[in-house]
This record gives C-alpha cells, structure tokens and sequence, in this order.
C-alpha cells in the first residue's frame, strides 16, 4: 500500500538551489506541486527557522521591491504583519481583526480549513492600514517566502487599485440584487481572476522566477487541471492560466494573434474553452493590466463554469465506462 507523502526535507545548497543561490525552474515547479498537494517542505541548511522580527524584514523588504517597481507606498505606516501557528491560529486572527479589520471577523474562520494557508492579504477600509496574516510553523526557504509575500502584496496592491475608489468585490460580489446564477458565475469569475493576476505581479517581480517553454510545464498543467474535480478547481485553472503567461511563448507574445498558435498546439489549450479564457485574460492584461469591471469578470465566471463542467462530465463517463 502507498503512504501518503507528508513531509520532504531538502538540502539547500547545491539541491534546492543552485550556485547563484536561485531556485530553478525545475525546483520551483515541483515546490509548488508540493504546496498544492499539502505536502510540506522543510529546508535543512542550519535548521534554518525565523522569528517574528526576521518575518517583519522579510516583509519590507518584499514592500520595498513593490515600491520601486510599481510605484506603491507601502511602509511600517500602512502595513501591518501577525504571525500564527496552527495551534493559535483561531487566536491570532482575532486579535488582527479586532484591532485592524473587524469587518473580517464576520468571515467563517472557525470552520475547518479556513486556516489552510500560507499567508492571506487583508486590506483596510479608506485610508486604513492593510496586512498580511502569515503562517510561520513552516520552515521556508527565503526564496519561497519572499514570493509568497509578493503574492500577498499583489493582491493588497490589485484590490485597491482595480476599480476605480471602490472594492470589486464588495462592490459586485456581495451583490444581493442579482440572481443566485449570476452571483454565482461573478464570485467565480474573481476568484480566478484574483489569484491569477497577484501570481502574474509576483512572478514578475521576483528575480527567482524563470521563463521556460510550455511544454516543459506539461505535467504541471495537468496537475492542475485535475483540480477541477477536487474542489478546488478555480484556482487549478488560474495557475493554468499563469502557467501559460509567464512561460516563454507567453512572455514573447505582445498581442493574442502572436501568441494564439503557439499556445493552441499544446494542452490545455488545444480545448476551445481554455483557449477563449487565455485569450480573454492575455488580451485584458496586455491593454489594462490590473483594471477590471463587472462584465470582463462576468466573461471569465462563464468560462470557469463552463470548463468546471466539461470536466466533470469527462469524469462521470469515465467512471462508467470502468463500470
């Protein structure tokens, strides 16, 4: 019988990264196969482990690459930092909501699962302060977290600037006006689209991220696609989405005609349902990069359902076929 893999301890030098002190490609990829399939991964190089003051610096420091690369303020001023562990987590959040964000308090976060992340942005209300929640009872490699902070910036620095003074997701998720199918398809549409567009900025911003072919990929966008179908589905089809943006042919391509038979020839996107969402996203980040609005989402939530439901149908005849 297979036992489920749990835990992979890596050596850092000379195995995790090379000799310029980079994560490869090739590491980086199955990093985040891990990551996805709950494995945790531990650096053995010293034992390395941080305290909340290392954390802290991690942080600005990750702040400032966004400061000078995309022109935010983010500062001590405006941006707070909360560490947890999975025995205080339930804690932790509700002291951050109480003293910063206390509209989040009315988030589920004591079901099962709320807490299975890395780190989670918050963003404030006006001109009050944003944070970062971060898991800290992972050993990481500093590569790793300082990309799963950009990640998080990304999202604090999309969520204020994506609408114009407004939330998109107050605004149009939390819409109790509109039919259940129509609130349905525009959660679905941001949510793929929020974590598509945080991983984009971060994978541009971090210097350990490299450009390879697609087709080196291929076993990672199969990954992903089976994710459709263990419910966790949005965010398979936004790293596939990503996946395809930040490869070679993605970063080469300025417009969809230069890109289109480059792409089609591959899977996912040989399927014209992929292929009409890579198009989609690839044309809107090309002409207006994080902006968006209510239809543009509405376009991708259609998609998303679409392709969701393509594949659970494959399943079920599959699984009577075996039958």
């Amino acid at each position: 019988m297979m036992r489920k893999i749990k835990l992979v301890a890596l050596d850092l030098d000379g195995t995790l990264v090379n000799t310029e002190k980079k994560v490869p490609e090739g590491n980086y990829q199955v990093l985040k196969q891990c990551e996805k399939a709950g494995i945790q991964i531990e650096s053995r190089k010293d034992n390395i482990r941080m305290n909340n003051t290392d954390y802290k610096e991690a942080l600005f420091y990750t702040a400032s690459i966004f400061n000078e690369r995309l022109g935010t303020e983010f500062s001590e001023d405006n941006l707070v930092l909360r560490c947890f562990q999975t025995e205080n987590h339930q804690e932790v959040f509700e002291q951050f909501c109480k003293q910063y964000f206390p509209d989040r308090l009315e988030d589920r976060y004591t079901e099962d699962g709320y807490f299975d992340f890395h780190a989670s942005a918050f963003v404030g209300t006006g001109d009050g302060a944003d944070g970062i929640l971060l898991r800290t009872d992972i050993a990481r490699h500093p590569a790793e977290l300082k990309h799963i902070l950009l990640h998080e910036l990304a999202h604090i620095f999309c969520t204020r600037n994506e609408i114009d003074g407004d939330n998109f997701f107050e605004r149009y998720c939390m819409d109790d006006t509109i039919s259940r199918e129509e609130d349905g398809t525009i959660n679905a549409g941001y949510a793929v689209w929020r974590e598509l567009i945080a991983e984009l900025i971060a994978f541009e911003l971090d210097d350990n991220c490299d450009v390879v072919p697609l087709r080196r990929k291929k076993d990672l966008l199969s990954y992903y696609e089976g994710e459709l179908l263990t419910g966790n589905g949005k965010m398979g089809v936004s790293m596939i989405l990503c996946e395809a943006m930040t490869s070679a042919e993605g970063e080469a391509s300025m417009t969809w005609d230069a890109a289109k038979s480059k792409f089609t020839r591959l899977k996912p996107f040989d399927d014209p349902l992929y292929r009409d969402l890579l198009e989609l996203v690839f044309t809107h980040v090309r002409k207006y990069f994080i902006v968006i609005d209510r239809d543009f989402i509405y376009e991708i939530g259609v998609l998303y359902l679409s392709i969701a439901a393509q594949a659970m149908i494959a399943s079920l005849k599959n699984r009577f076929q075996e039958e």
